[in-house]
């Protein structure tokens, strides 16, 4: 299962949460800031009023590059970054 994508923002109270989520009824995309956990009052759809919300999950690695033939890491090139 791939996690949410979810941004930490630092804020005068702490740090606050961006949740992405979607509305299954008229498909309309939004973002909920919140400390903490994401409640049910916060998976209401701004533009018609449903509950019927889901949170959006992504892959922050779908987009790295081309694939490799390799198997593993490899080591970066150049040389060591500490010295």
């Amino acid at each position: 299962m791939i996690p949410p994508r979810v941004y930490v923002q630092q804020t005068m109270r702490g740090a606050m949460a961006s949740y992405d989520l979607i509305c299954e009824d008229c498909g309309n995309s939004f973002e909920v800031f919140r400390q903490g956990f994401l409640k049910d009052e916060d998976r209401v759809c701004p533009e018609c009023g449903s509950a019927e919300v889901r949170q959006k999950f992504s892959s922050f690695l779908s987009n790295l590059g081309s694939a490799s033939t390799s198997s593993g890491c490899a080591a970066p090139s150049g040389g060591s970054p500490f010295g």
